[in-house]
């Protein structure tokens, strides 16, 4: 509708402006938006247009400062924190066959509220950077090892070992001298091993009493594939810790002698770098976005033709829309 001129857009199908004065066109197929005429706040999934002719003609969610947008940037930052420098998470091609972008971001930690925000890029020029407005609070229960595409819990026998915090030195004995020379160098690293059950969601949530031998088969190469494909790795502990790193020496061992059906993997880590903006890029950490297209019927309602992108299990899959 367009507002202080309320016009239905049941029967339109284009609009077309003429010579005059606009402070504004807004564009929605939205039924619940209310009499008063007040624009929403907010882009939503209804909205066709918001044009406020700002000495450009964008009528779009993203402003690209009058620029052919290319790609699309996904960032976070802790909110209301000290420490609130925004953190690329994911950066993607804009394909205009597409009007749908979801971002599935896997390396958060828990008891932390995070603010997103988007910015459009043409090619080397930024855009401006579109906030979102709602925090989003994360908080989750057990044990998770992500990369880029998939997402474990580990929360059955969940074992974690001794944990080595690792440093190098180097000592020099002098000829001349009673005591040894000690220097320490810059590494500061964590070490460890971890095993856990993987379990197919049927038996894990109880939803059957029966252990499907093949199923669990198949999950569980699921998993050790997952661990030995060569991507960074994010351990997150319901606690808040966040762990980077690589997996190596994955093994597996029988639950029991009575039940060899399921079966224990264990694996050691070595972590590679914080959780910043380095280590995910120097990592591949930078995610892509699932890519969808919608449309409306005539009752203004959506037609979904989703075409995810890249994506990882759908039932790890939390979706963030901006």
């Amino acid at each position: 509708m367009f507002f202080d001129t309320p016009i239905p857009t049941s029967e339109l199908d284009e609009v077309t402006m003429g010579a005059g004065m606009y402070d504004e066109m807004f564009v929605s197929v939205d039924e619940d938006i209310g009499q008063d005429q007040t624009v929403p706040d907010d882009w939503t999934l209804k909205t066709i247009m918001d044009a406020d002719f700002n000495n450009s003609l964008e009528a779009g969610s993203i402003d690209g400062n009058g620029h052919v947008v290319t790609e699309i940037q996904c960032y976070r930052r802790e909110y209301m924190s000290t420490d609130n420098e925004w953190q690329l998470v994911a950066q993607f091609d804009y394909e205009k066959e597409y009007n749908l972008y979801t971002v599935v971001d896997r390396f958060i930690e828990n008891h932390k509220v995070y603010q997103y925000a988007v910015v459009p890029l043409a090619k080397e020029i930024m855009g401006k950077m579109l906030i979102n407005k709602d925090p989003i609070n994360s908080e989750f229960s057990g044990t998770f090892i992500s990369d880029i595409g998939a997402n474990y819990p580990m929360n059955i026998d969940f074992q974690f070992s001794d944990m080595a915090y690792n440093t190098n030195m180097s000592t020099q004995v002098p000829l001349n001298g009673q005591f040894p020379i000690v220097s320490y160098g810059n590494a500061n690293y964590r070490t460890g091993t971890v095993s856990f059950l993987p379990l197919t969601p049927q038996q894990e949530f109880g939803y059957t009493n029966k252990i499907d031998a093949h199923e669990e088969l198949v999950n569980r190469q699921k998993v050790i594939d997952f661990l030995n494909n060569g991507k960074a790795k994010v351990i997150r502990r319901d606690d808040g810790d966040v762990i980077v790193c690589a997996t190596t020496g994955v093994k597996t061992s029988l639950k029991s002698e009575a039940i060899d059906n399921i079966s224990t993997v264990s694996f050691d880590f070595t972590e590679i770098g914080k959780l910043d903006y380095n280590t995910m890029v120097k990592a591949g950490m930078i995610a892509t976005a699932g890519k969808s297209v919608y449309t409306y019927d005539d009752a203004g309602d959506i037609n979904w033709n989703q075409e995810y992108d890249r994506d990882g299990d759908e039932r790890s899959r939390r979706n963030v829309v901006l």
